[in-house]
């Protein structure tokens, strides 16, 4: 659909409808409405538009024949690791990962700090401000934990393997050298989300066996059990913290293992997600996490389409 393309690419440009349609000489309300289909630009607005984009009218008017059910995404963004390939898919998949996930989760670091991380291995500051280093060495051991993630993606899920995504994740912060805080193991202290009690802690080994040997028992996995595990996990909360980042990167992982299309939740459609999480853990309503997770889908698949639309 043009209007989910130039929506796209608007975003991808980082550029608001407001600064398209001061390109165009037109009013934001138009682009808007370009955007929903609601209505269509003409060849002027086209050319103007392609050009903004740095694509060709052609890019914008074409036939979408991607089918994504043809690509590996998890031997793409493997052979894209070994390759150390910039500007792509898996490059790109780190950045919205490890923003996305952590400033969920509270990280003050903005997108392009995260990018200047990853691409730098620096950090690009303001004058006078001042960073948290946990913020900094938690995006850093994220990136660390999506190179692991995807070596191992094709394994068999277990205890073991998840607690060694939270050692990933937690080693080095200020967490980590707290005794109390247990890194790579199960909590100690009891917890809470969202207003909800989890497991205690003396029962999150026997909650975690019994959660993993639901999913062993399952024929077939589709995007909803692994929906179904993320929320069944993050109700056990088996971390002092980073549950939700772990979580996460299991539902990343098992959409890879079993080629499914995998999903990110943006930072912006995290009260989406809380909810979600909130109505499914109390079996009020399955429909909103998975309404949440199948848009984040949608959106990874306009990722791969943008990155790889040949292959």
């Amino acid at each position: 659909m043009l209007g989910e393309k130039i929506k796209f690419y608007r975003e991808n440009k980082k550029i608001t409808q407001a600064e398209v349609a001061e390109a165009l000489g037109i009013k934001p309300a138009t682009i808007s409405k370009y955007e929903s289909g609601l209505l269509e630009p003409n060849i002027e607005a086209l050319k103007k538009l392609a050009e903004l984009f740095e694509i060709s009218v052609d890019e914008l008017l074409k036939e979408d024949t991607f089918d994504i059910s043809k690509i590996n995404i998890l031997e793409v963004l493997r052979e894209q690791k070994n390759m150390k390939l910039k500007g792509n898919l898996y490059h790109n998949t780190q950045i919205i990962f490890s923003y996305n996930s952590n400033h969920i989760e509270g990280s003050k670091l903005t997108e392009d700090q995260t990018r200047y991380i990853y691409e730098t291995n620096t950090l690009l500051t303001e004058k006078d401000s001042i960073t948290d280093l946990d913020d900094i060495l938690e995006t850093v051991n994220h990136f660390k934990l999506v190179n692991y993630m995807l070596d191992i993606a094709d394994k068999k899920l277990t205890e073991k393997m998840i607690k060694e995504f939270h050692k990933i994740l937690k080693e080095g912060t200020s967490d980590g050298r707290k005794d109390w805080f247990n890194v790579g193991e199960y909590k100690k202290l009891p917890n809470e989300v969202g207003g909800l009690k989890t497991t205690e802690p003396k029962n999150v080994e026997r909650d975690m066996k019994k959660l993993l040997e639901w999913y062993e028992t399952l024929n077939v996995i589709t995007i909803n059990e692994i929906i179904e595990f993320h929320a069944k996990f993050e109700k056990i909360h088996p971390f002092q913290d980073g549950n939700g980042r772990v979580g996460r990167i299991i539902a990343f992982k098992e959409c890879l293992k079993n080629n499914i299309v995998p999903f990110i939740i943006l930072d912006k459609e995290k009260l989406f997600y809380y909810r979600g999480l909130n109505q499914y853990q109390t079996n009020k309503e399955k429909g909103y996490l998975i309404d949440t997770c199948l848009n984040a889908q949608d959106q990874y698949v306009e990722m791969v389409k943008y990155y790889i639309k040949s292959k």
